[in-house]
C-alpha cells in the first residue's frame, strides 16, 4: 500500500520535518482521545501546536495522515526477532506469549487507536487489505513449523494456516470485546496485560498442543491444568 503523496516533499524544511512529526504524533493522540471519525485538522493541528494552515504543506487531508501514522502503528508488530530476543529456543509457550503480549499491549494502552484500526479498515480497502496481510505475517512464522511440529499429521500449508487463524482469531476477538467494547460480562473483573495475555496464549497453546503449557510457568490460569484431568 502506497504511502500518501506529501506535497512539496523535497522542499521540506529542517523544522517542516520537525512539524510534520508532530503532527503525526498529535494525530495518534487525538484518535486515542475522539476516535477516527469525530477526529478534524483543528484538532490535530491544536495538540501539535502547529498552525492550522501549515496543515496541508504537509498532508494532502486528514485520511493520508491518519493511514500514514496507523500503518507505521500497524507495522511496530512484524518484528519477530526484537520480540523474541528474550525467548528460549525451543521453548513454544514462551514465543507465543512474546508474541500476544505485544498485541494484548497494543489493545490496553491504545484501544482508541485499535478502535480507529477496525473503522478504517470497514471504509478504506487498501487498509483493510494491509492489517490482513499483517495479521497472516504475524502467524507465518507459526505455520511454517507446523509440518516440523506434527510430521504425523502431514498438515498442508493452507490447512496449517487455516488450524493458526482459527486459534488466533478467538483471541482477537475478546481483546476487541474487552479492551474496545468494554463487554460487561468480560469486564466484571479486572485483568491485567499479564494476566490477558497469559489467558490468551494458554487457550492457544490448548487449542494447538490440545494439552496445557508446563504449570510453573502459569499464575493466573494455573487452575486450567485441572480440566484436563476431569
Amino acid at each position: 500500500m502506497p504511502k500518501p503523496v506529501l506535497e512539496n516533499t523535497k522542499e521540506i524544511s529542517p523544522k517542516g520535518k520537525i512539524a510534520r512529526a508532530k503532527l503525526r504524533t498529535a494525530a495518534l493522540e487525538v484518535m486515542e482521545r475522539v476516535g477516527y471519525h469525530r477526529m478534524r485538522i483543528n484538532d490535530v493541528t491544536a495538540e501539535a501546536g502547529v498552525a492550522s494552515g501549515l496543515f496541508y504543506h504537509y498532508f494532502k487531508d486528514l485520511k493520508s495522515l491518519t493511514l500514514d501514522v496507523l500503518q507505521d502503528f500497524v507495522a511496530h508488530s512484524l518484528h519477530v526477532e526484537d520480540i523474541e530476543k528474550d525467548v528460549p529456543k525451543g521453548d513454544w509457550y514462551e514465543r507465543m506469549l512474546a508474541h500476544n503480549r505485544l498485541v494484548v499491549l497494543a489493545y490496553a494502552e491504545r484501544p482508541g487507536i485499535m478502535r480507529a484500526l477496525l473503522q478504517l479498515a470497514d471504509e478504506d480497502e487498501d487498509f483493510s487489505q494491509l492489517l490482513r496481510k499483517n495479521f497472516v505475517q504475524q502467524l507465518s512464522w507459526l505455520t511454517r513449523q507446523m509440518p516440523k511440529l506434527f510430521p504425523a499429521a502431514k498438515m498442508s500449508e493452507h490447512q496449517a494456516m487455516m488450524v493458526v487463524y482459527a486459534l488466533a482469531g478467538t483471541g482477537e476477538t475478546i481483546l476487541r470485546d474487552y479492551y474496545i467494547n468494554h463487554e460487561p460480562v468480560l469486564r466484571d473483573k479486572e485483568l491485567s496485560v499479564e494476566e490477558m495475555t497469559e489467558l490468551i496464549t494458554v487457550m492457544f497453546y490448548r487449542g494447538l498442543f490440545l494439552q496445557n503449557p508446563p504449570v510453573e510457568k502459569l499464575r493466573y490460569t494455573d487452575n486450567l491444568d485441572e480440566m484436563r484431568k476431569n
